[in-house]
């Protein structure tokens, strides 16, 4: 009597939570696709610098909306920020950090970067941050289709690999609910002194590995609602120095970062709904957005090797490419391999008089110099061998991600020196790839070369040439950009600049938004209510007539 009573309410509030977290998305309205800021972090050499450059040209090449800033942190005395505001991406900002990547041990440390660098960003902008929604990125990550904080257009082009069912899936951000890409970090930080780390009592402590798998095994891009990013970066910047200080250096570099930041959004209670279609990177790796490659005919066919490197919009394509170090499409035992490798670039290709990269490649045998029809051809064909093959795609993956960025980063070259030089810019493609080791230049422990590769004014337009590019110059911009914002929003105007409208439009905004969410609740939780009472109605009537 009483227990089935108990079980029938039970299956019945199931049912009512089931159903609020099935339609809580939709629920929520939908956010303009410009209502989005992407960030990333760097330092301020030139292997970040042209890594910057291509990131922001390939988001303009996708139709990205939004704004995008580039914080930059440990910058030298004379660090030119001219050069680095420099962009052909409209919306596009430039913040400055204090130095903070020394440790208490005063040991170079750039892995706290990223997580103090974002935070000092979320909390100091200028202009402040108004959007809704903040992705955080890698510098060296190409679009190859444009984020929408609703996610993608077409929902079954969601990709997820976990224990939830399908249905509950939805890489649609709001308050309350971040999204990210997978990344197999694990749940080792589980077995952190987590109370330490997150202060007595945190929720950070209470999250199982199982519940670190699914919710916090992730990394960029990173996609929170402004008032979740400015907690979870608060923490993150505390607890990545606590990581290291606790744990010790037994905790990767590069994890150690990571795993603050999965701990700092246990903190905060913000489980991430994981997602694995926002990219792909490791060709061995899984959990990343690798089908749409390895079925291509049957998806997008868009295939940068054989055609035009500018995808289609809204296509079952991955939303970027997270280029590794090393990227070996073919080995030929005879004529030996072509190969790109991020630090073999030269840092000043975006200078004026620089040669634009090109298709040669060396592997110690000597040049060789193939087209990217060829690459493909290699790389698809039975015999084909690649760099750490293990499965019939990992060639076929690391020949279309070859030819994604490499023309990407050609074509951004050119769309800079469009934009800035001088008439008469070289545009002369060469084998700029060539390993230094063949060029018989100095090279540092990476690989890359440190002669004469640092990027110059030469060449650029007079306006440019002539820029004045310090500290001081660039902090008045800002501020002349504030009260610019300022006195946009005074006045009642749309916000150009900040992305946004002004705040007694902001509250009328969030004043509807609200509302809607609550008719939309109504609509759907009334009947739901409804139903669980006839359920328990039921249940007390039919006991009545068996009495």
């Amino acid at each position: 009597g009483s227990g089935a009573m108990a079980h029938v309410a039970m299956r019945a509030m199931m049912a009512l939570g089931l159903a609020i977290s099935l339609l809580r998305a939709e629920a929520v309205p939908d956010t303009p696709d410009d209502d989005i800021h992407i960030i990333f972090s760097t330092d301020c050499g030139g292997y970040q610098n042209w890594q910057a450059a291509a990131l922001t040209y390939s988001a303009l090449m996708v139709g990205q909306k939004g704004h995008i800033t580039r914080i930059v942190s440990n910058c030298p005395e004379d660090a030119d920020y001219a050069m680095m505001r420099r962009s052909v991406f409209p919306n596009y900002h430039l913040h400055i950090t204090p130095k903070f990547s020394l440790d208490e041990g005063q040991e170079y440390f750039p892995y706290y970067n990223k997580p103090l660098g974002v935070d000092h960003w979320i909390k100091n902008a200028v202009p402040a941050v108004t959007q809704s929604v903040v992705v955080l990125l890698d510098p060296d990550m190409v679009f190859v289709q444009a984020i929408r904080p609703d996610g993608v257009r077409n929902k079954k082009n969601i990709l997820y690999t976990g224990h939830r069912d399908q249905s509950e899936i939805t890489d649609k951000v709001y308050e309350g609910h971040p999204v990210g890409q997978q990344y197999l970090i694990g749940s080792t930080w589980v077995s952190f002194q987590r109370e330490k780390i997150c202060g007595d009592g945190s929720p950070c402590a209470k999250v199982t590995h199982s519940e670190a798998q699914e919710y916090y095994s992730l990394g960029p891009p990173y996609l929170l609602h402004r008032e979740d990013a400015k907690k979870v970066f608060d923490a993150w910047a505390k607890y990545v120095v606590r990581v290291r200080n606790i744990q010790g250096k037994s905790v990767g570099d590069m994890l150690s970062e990571m795993y603050a930041y999965c701990l700092g959004a246990a903190h905060h209670e913000l489980p991430h709904t994981r997602v694995d279609h926002f990219m792909v990177s490791n060709h061995r790796a899984e959990g990343e957005a690798w089908k749409f490659i390895d079925e291509l005919e049957d998806y997008s066919n868009h295939n940068p090797c054989l055609g035009d490197f500018k995808p289609p919009q809204n296509a079952p394509l991955p939303s970027l490419v997270h280029y590794p170090g090393e990227v070996i499409p073919y080995i030929d035992p005879q004529k030996g391999g072509w190969k790109f490798h991020k630090k073999h670039m030269p840092h000043n290709i975006y200078d004026c008089k620089a040669d634009v990269p090109g298709w040669t490649s060396d592997d110690g045998t000597g040049p060789i110099t193939p087209t990217p029809e060829q690459i493909w051809k290699s790389a698809t064909s039975p015999e084909a061998k690649c760099s750490g093959k293990v499965n019939k795609h990992d060639c076929k993956r690391q020949a279309w991600v070859a030819c994604q960025v490499l023309k990407t980063i050609q074509a951004s070259v050119l769309a800079y020196k469009e934009a800035f030089c001088e008439a008469g810019y070289n545009d002369k493609m060469i084998g700029s790839l060539l390993h230094p080791a063949v060029m018989n230049v100095k090279v540092d422990p990476y690989g890359s070369p440190l002669a004469g590769t640092k990027q110059t004014r030469e060449g650029l337009q007079a306006k440019y040439k002539e820029e004045d590019g310090s500290k001081e110059y660039h902090l008045r911009l800002q501020r002349t950009e504030a009260m610019a914002v300022t006195m946009s929003n005074s006045l009642g105007g749309s916000n150009s600049l900040g992305g946004s409208t002004s705040e007694g439009s902001n509250s009328n905004i969030d004043k509807q938004k609200d509302d809607k969410r609550i008719a939309a609740y109504a609509v759907v939780l009334l009947p739901t209510l409804f139903g669980i009472c006839l359920i328990l109605y039921r249940a007390v009537r039919g006991k009545g007539k068996e009495s």
